[in-house]
């Protein structure tokens, strides 16, 4: 009787674990010799890994979990993997957010942009059209720090933004609401915050901590 228990839960703990990833994105920073933001996009039974800003594919993996951990191996993709070699990672959920961290793993390519690293969950960010009236009120200079700073501008009824010290190229802001922007390079939503008079004070970076980047211009 106590083995049937035993073999119960463990399979319970299986399908919870599976659920929790099947059908399920999130996005991170993959480390290693070319580290970017990017989308691991879990499946029924594979995961496909790509960056944020163009969608390019970095790996297609099989996978299947046990418990807290998930075991993947390579379809095809850019690493050095080959398509026995097994990658065993352990994963956690805390305040929203994924962490993974190295198991097992004899591919280094793999392991080095996997390994402790922290992911959160990824959502489509349909774009909705905003007027240039709205738009014009966020144009201007932003200071994340003295060291730091963001210029948005308008062109063609769209927001750019650009940081040279933020090795920010010039990169379009995709607009959510009237005051909710996604910068797709980055993978970062920006809320734009007014004051009681209606003045744009500022906007939140919502990242893997909330920044604040206060508008002086």
């Amino acid at each position: 009787m106590k083995t049937i228990i035993f073999i119960l839960i463990a399979t319970i703990a299986s399908v919870s674990s599976f659920a929790q990833l099947q059908n399920t994105s999130w996005m991170g920073t993959i480390k290693g010799d070319n580290p970017r933001n990017a989308i691991l996009s879990f499946k029924k039974d594979s995961v496909t890994l790509y960056t944020v800003s163009d969608s390019e594919v970095v790996e297609r993996m099989t996978y299947t979990t046990s418990g807290s951990t998930f075991t993947v191996k390579k379809i095809d993709g850019q690493s050095d993997c080959d398509n026995t070699t097994p990658g065993k990672y352990g994963f956690t959920f805390k305040d929203g957010k994924m962490l993974i961290k190295l198991i097992s793993d004899a591919c280094n390519d793999r392991l080095s942009a996997l390994d402790t690293t922290k992911w959160r969950k990824w959502k489509n960010h349909p774009e909705v059209k905003v007027s240039e009236n709205i738009l014009k009120q966020y144009v201007g200079v932003y200071e994340f720090d003295p060291q730091h700073h963001l210029t948005i501008t308008l062109e063609n009824g769209r927001l750019y933004i650009e940081g040279p010290n933020n090795n920010l190229p010039k990169s379009p802001l995709i607009s959510e609401s009237n005051t909710k922007f996604f910068l797709k390079i980055a993978g970062v939503e920006f809320d734009f915050i007014k004051d009681a008079n209606g003045k744009v004070i500022k906007f939140v970076s919502h990242e893997e901590e909330d920044h604040d980047v206060k508008k002086i211009k």
